[in-house]
Order: structure tokens, then sequence, then C-alpha cells
């Protein structure tokens, strides 16, 4: 009897050490894992900041050609600059307040 009880605790310990080191292998994965997010996350961020710079460069070149193709192109582009320098001088007003 005793015998059969000490081969029961014996299984019990073995499987509660094999879920004991399962366990700590998972904690592992999972740190490494949330590691790699975090550099994920800062690549993409990265990545947006340069696609937003970019956004705006293509935006300043658009308007800068269009200054010189055309009798149209420029007077759009005047146009452009008026509505710009109409808000500019609304903010001051209400900074002026």
């Amino acid at each position: 009897m005793t015998e059969n009880k000490d081969h029961i605790l014996n299984e019990v310990q073995d499987k509660l050490d094999q879920l004991i080191s399962s366990y700590d292998m998972c904690l592992e994965a999972n740190a490494m894992l949330t590691s790699e997010i975090e550099e994920i996350k800062s690549r993409l961020d990265k990545r947006n900041a340069e696609y937003d710079a970019l956004q705006k460069r293509f935006e300043t070149l658009k308007v800068a050609r269009s200054l010189g193709e055309t009798p149209e192109g420029k007077k759009e582009a005047k146009a452009k600059i008026n509505a710009i320098m109409r808000e500019v001088d609304q903010c001051i007003a209400q900074l002026n307040r």
C-alpha cells in the first residue's frame, strides 16, 4: 500500500516538475515576444514619422511645381497663399483681443 502511495506521489511530483518547467518556458517566451512587440512598435512609429515627413515634402513640392508650370497654376498658388495669409491675419486678430 505504501509503495502504491509512493509511486503515485512520485508521478504527481514528476508531473508537477514538468508543469513548472513548461510554465517557466512560457514566461521566457512571453518576455521575448513582449520585447519583440515593443521593438516592432518602435520601428512602426519611426516609419510613420518618416512617412509624415515625406508627405509634407510631397505637398511642398506640389505647390512649388504648380508655381512655375502654367499661368493657371500661378493663379491657384497665389490664391492659396492669400487664403493662408487671411487665416494668419485672423489668428493674429484673435490673439490681440
